[in-house]
């Protein structure tokens, strides 16, 4: 991915005195770095300490993850822009950055606030994860199980002195029964109903009733305002970092389309209910996100009349990209967006036909990628991109270790073996290796597995779906993703007498020269054969050289060469290297190929 155009980048200065010297001494440019962070929903709590320790050292330029990854790269994202725009020397949003640690101490908890009739479903999910889900049933059922017990007591009571035996059995089944009933048929509306009728989540993000403190969508947009230095009625745009030479990225799933999608998106081709999102964000985002903009005129029946074209690229806002990573199945709800299925038309205006409107939910990013760090990848990159990752921590394998940075690249048949005794742990064994592999094996690569640091997390206690974590457990999570954040910079910093990215590159470079002989090479051999049994066919040459001819005279100059000859002159100059370096298969378990990406960016030129 090509950088975007280099702002000027300053390292922090001193604070300013009563005098001023007669000669400002030149500012040194901070290094350049990209940051990637895992999801991991409460686990990011280590995040914010750990991005203040890199932005001292380096310039943040590209910002991405998923799910809780997502949400710090935009805190991130907006800390560097406030920097940026404030000529380079404004620390000040790092540190916003830095005070979430105890704002997330004091308040995690109650940033998560279900809708008040789901209320009943997120304790018995809070009870569940705290091994306590029992207590939750009584607590929630007190008024049913005592009145239950008040009834079956006196029933037996009567069938003793009635000297009724069958009463007394009656009693002893009817009442349990009646019970079970009582609790299980409005949990089963709860499930079946009011679930999916609240996008299948149990908190909608925006402050609910019987709540002091803000929800998490309310709490997101108020620190990004704050952390970036705009107003609360101007939301932080995509735009108003690519101006500062900022780019965000983060993943997000279209369980309706079943394929993800890239984050800001660039097609516009989504449109958002207005009434739908009421419950969603708030009203002085909502505001400016439909300012000056008209509804869509679609007159179909089924879809609502109150439907704005969602704002993509540059008009995106950064909110956005954190809401819509973070929408973790069950716990957060899903955002609805509409769009054309093209493959079903309908009558349109002036007698055109139109897709039919349909209704598309996304969820968290993690269920597609919860750890992109092909995010800002190069062959041979001009800057590093760090990772942060969240694994589980076992004594028996890391002892103290809890902060992990590889010195030698570890190696993909050497994962740890997970012990698979129940059904529960078989269902979600399947579900984390299907949406996992790849980026575990992409973060194990050399070349990526060294500028990964893991962060390790008690699972039974730590980060995840506890959000009960005490404040001195978030405060031992945020001294961990300092010691992340340390741990790169020492490795990297040039500025720190660090030569990491040095090797970095080297390893990079050996592993590439090789691999693109290899595909190229594989290229130049196709060029020349036909279709198996089809003796007839075209080689690869004369298929390729039939759709050049319209290209390979520019408008007034000479012929170019025929891109196959380039591409067979450069494969045998890339032969001709990989003979002087290394084996690739010793080093690297990796190809290059075509690979689909997550967002189709519009082409108006020359395109089908």
């Amino acid at each position: 991915m090509p950088d975007p155009a280099p702002p000027t980048a300053t390292a922090p200065t001193a604070a300013p005195s009563d005098t001023v010297p007669l000669e400002t001494p030149p500012r040194v440019p901070l290094e350049e770095c990209d940051l990637i962070m895992k999801g991991g929903i409460t686990s990011g709590v280590v995040y914010p300490q750990a991005v203040v320790r890199i932005a001292h050292d380096y310039r943040l330029r590209s910002i991405g993850g998923s799910s809780a990854g997502a949400i710090a790269a935009c805190f991130a994202a907006a800390a560097e822009y406030r920097r940026q725009s404030g000529g380079g020397d404004d620390m000040a949003g790092f540190h916003e950055v830095s005070a979430l640690s105890a704002d997330l101490a004091e308040n995690l908890r109650s940033l998560f606030q279900p809708r008040p009739r789901l209320a009943p479903l997120f304790a018995l999910l809070m009870g569940a994860v705290s091994g306590n889900a029992w207590g939750a049933v009584r607590r929630i059922w007190r008024v049913p199980m005592v009145v239950a017990a008040a009834l079956l007591v006196l029933l037996l009571e009567w069938a003793w002195l009635a000297g009724n035996f069958w009463a007394g059995v009656t009693a002893l089944l009817a009442v349990p029964l009646g019970l079970v009933l009582w609790i299980t048929l409005p949990l089963l509306r709860l499930v079946t109903r009011d679930l999916p009728a609240a996008n299948f989540g149990l908190c909608p993000g925006l402050t609910q009733p019987g709540h002091d403190g803000p929800g998490l969508t309310d709490w997101m947009h108020a620190h990004l305002q704050r952390i970036s230095g705009k107003p609360p009625e101007a939301p932080l745009l995509a735009g108003d970092l690519a101006h500062h030479g900022i780019q965000i990225a983060a993943m997000t799933t279209d369980l309706s389309t079943q394929r993800p999608y890239q984050l800001p998106l660039s097609t516009r081709i989504h449109y958002f209910s207005l009434a739908e999102w009421r419950h969603l964000f708030p009203a002085p985002f909502l505001d400016a996100l439909i300012a000056g903009r008209t509804p869509l005129a679609h007159g179909q029946d089924h879809a609502p009349a109150d439907l704005y074209q969602l704002p993509v690229a540059d008009d995106f806002p950064v909110l956005l990209v954190a809401r819509m990573s973070l929408s973790f199945p069950g716990l957060i709800e899903a955002i609805p967006l509409w769009r054309h299925d093209e493959q079903i038309r309908l009558p349109g205006p002036e007698g055109r036909t139109v897709g039919r409107l349909a209704r598309c939910l996304f969820s968290d990013g993690g269920i597609s990628s919860n750890f992109p760090i092909h995010f800002f990848d190069s062959l041979l990159p001009s800057r590093p991109t760090f990772g942060i990752a969240l694994a589980s921590w076992d004594p028996a394998r890391h002892r103290e270790d809890r902060v992990h940075l590889p010195r030698r690249n570890p190696v993909s048949s050497n994962l740890p073996v997970q012990p698979i005794t129940r059904l529960s742990g078989f269902l979600m064994a399947i579900l984390n290796t299907a949406k996992d592999w790849q980026d575990t094996l992409q973060g194990m690569l050399p070349g990526y597995a060294e500028r990964v640091v893991t962060v390790r997390l008690d699972d039974a206690t730590e980060g995840g779906m506890n959000l009960d974590m005490p404040p001195e457990v978030i405060g031992q999570l945020s001294d961990y993703g300092a010691e992340a954040g340390e741990a790169l910079v020492t490795r990297y910093s040039y500025a720190a007498g660090a030569r990491g990215f040095d090797a970095h590159r080297q390893l990079r470079g050996r592993i590439t020269i090789p691999k693109l002989a290899e595909a190229l090479g594989g290229f130049g051999t196709a060029m020349g054969l036909r279709p198996v049994g089809a003796p007839g066919a075209l080689t690869g040459r004369e298929a390729l050289e039939r759709g050049e001819g319209r290209s390979e005279r520019p408008e007034g100059g000479a012929p170019r060469p025929a891109l196959s000859a380039r591409c067979l002159s450069l494969a045998d100059d890339l032969a001709e290297l990989e003979t002087q370096g290394c084996d690739s298969d010793r080093v690297s378990d990796a190809t290059i190929r075509l690979v689909a990406v997550a967002d189709r960016v519009p082409r108006r030129s020359g395109s089908a």
